[in-house]
């Protein structure tokens, strides 16, 4: 893509592995990682992390020209608690997280805006019938579309610099406060 002239961006990329991860009732327990395959992990890195990491790097450019401009990247809430049945989805988000926060302290620089937004299960077809069995095994229900969608506009508009806004059902998007570390966030 050009990084001509975009004023505002929502990079959503995700994929999972749970069709991998998850043991069926008639499969043996394996450990973690086994039935995995180097092209599936490959390719969730591909889609969840690469697919975050070009987009970004095709907008930011113009950007920072016109020194305006909002990012709002999907995350999860894999970025802040474990996933036990799809770890290399976690890892996923955690990078998008990651990447989010040592992006935030230069864009703003530039007054462009970088925000995520961590929604917790949605409905989708990413979600398969064994994942759905292992949500409702948690006691969360799964969020509509739509509450994403409200919540990327909530994170436009609000427009805060290096924001985590996670997303749970019938609730409004709460702003995960960072902690305050005692050192520089703009090292040179």
């Amino acid at each position: 893509a050009s990084h001509d002239h975009f004023d505002l961006v929502h990079l959503n990329a995700g994929i999972t592995t749970h069709r991998q991860v998850l043991d069926g009732p008639e499969e043996p327990v394996q450990p973690p990682l086994q039935r995995l395959t180097d092209d599936e992990y490959r390719r969730i890195m591909g889609v969840n992390v690469d697919g975050v990491v070009f987009g970004a790097r095709a907008v930011i450019p113009g950007m920072c020209e016109r020194r305006a401009g909002d990012i709002v990247v999907t995350a999860s809430i894999a970025a802040f608690v474990p996933i036990p049945p799809d770890p290399i989805y976690g890892l996923t988000k955690y990078a998008v997280s990651g990447l989010v926060k040592s992006l935030t302290a230069r864009l703003a620089e530039y007054d462009v805006c970088i925000s995520a937004i961590c929604p917790g299960f949605v409905d989708t077809p990413l979600i398969s019938e064994r994942a759905r069995e292992w949500i409702a095994e948690l006691g969360m229900p799964l969020m509509k579309t739509q509450q994403v969608v409200d919540a990327v506009s909530s994170a436009l508009t609000r427009r805060v610099n290096g924001a985590h806004w996670i997303v749970l059902p019938d609730q409004d998007p709460i702003l995960h406060e960072q902690a305050v570390l005692p050192f520089p966030t703009n090292p040179q």
